[in-house]
């Protein structure tokens, strides 16, 4: 076994005992990705090859106009590319850490973005109104919070009628969920199953608030 090979299984072995001790953490300790590790995670190996910021925005229908509620968007990389489609909508990023917020107001500052409005927001009770909100994303986010299902029953009541909640997930992130979980999750919120994308490791499923709630 040359040394290429040995660091390949090393590396495949770390990651199978970083999934096991997580997952296992995960059943009793629910907390937010600490903001420092947004900037490791959304790398550009991940936005590349694995969950494409724009193959992810190109999914969920927009137009311009629209208004979208992200739920934990890290440093930014998908929300703008959906404030880019849907400008001049603006997109609400919601976070419930202040740095995570406060670096997302700077880097849009910095770039100019002036439709995306950064702000703390607590997923069990959002500000915004009922019915007034087109889209919802959430990117590896819904699993870290301990009750998805009234997570997304907050979902439903902001959303406009026909409206859509996008979701997407992959491995190697310890709270992975299968996507038969997720279509549980929604369908015990009232949402209604649109759409899936992707495969087992990196998937994108649509559910949609019903037209006449």
């Amino acid at each position: 076994m040359d040394w290429v090979a040995l660091v390949f299984y090393l590396f495949v072995g770390f990651l199978f005992l970083f999934q096991v001790v997580f997952r296992v953490a995960r059943r009793w300790l629910k907390f937010p990705t600490p903001a420092f590790l947004t900037q490791v995670i959304d790398n550009p190996i991940r936005r590349r090859f694995i969950q494409s910021p724009d193959t992810i925005a190109d999914r969920m229908e927009l137009e311009p106009g629209m208004t979208v509620v992200e739920v934990g968007p890290g440093k930014g990389s998908y929300t703008f590319a959906v404030a880019r489609r849907v400008a001049p909508g603006t997109v609400y990023a919601c976070d419930i850490q202040p740095g995570v917020v406060e670096r997302l107001r700077e880097r849009a500052a910095r770039e100019g973005v002036a439709n995306v409005d950064a702000r703390f927001e607590d997923a069990y009770g959002f500000s915004f109104g009922e019915g007034t909100v087109d889209r919802v994303l959430m990117i590896a986010c819904l699993p870290e919070i301990p009750e998805p299902v009234r997570v997304l029953r907050e979902c439903r009541r902001i959303l406009r009628p026909g409206g859509l909640v996008c979701l997407s997930e992959l491995l190697p992130d310890p709270d992975y969920p299968l996507r038969s979980t997720e279509r549980r999750w929604a369908a015990e919120a009232g949402l209604e199953f649109d759409a899936e994308y992707g495969n087992f490791f990196v998937y994108q499923l649509h559910f949609r608030k019903p037209p006449q709630a």
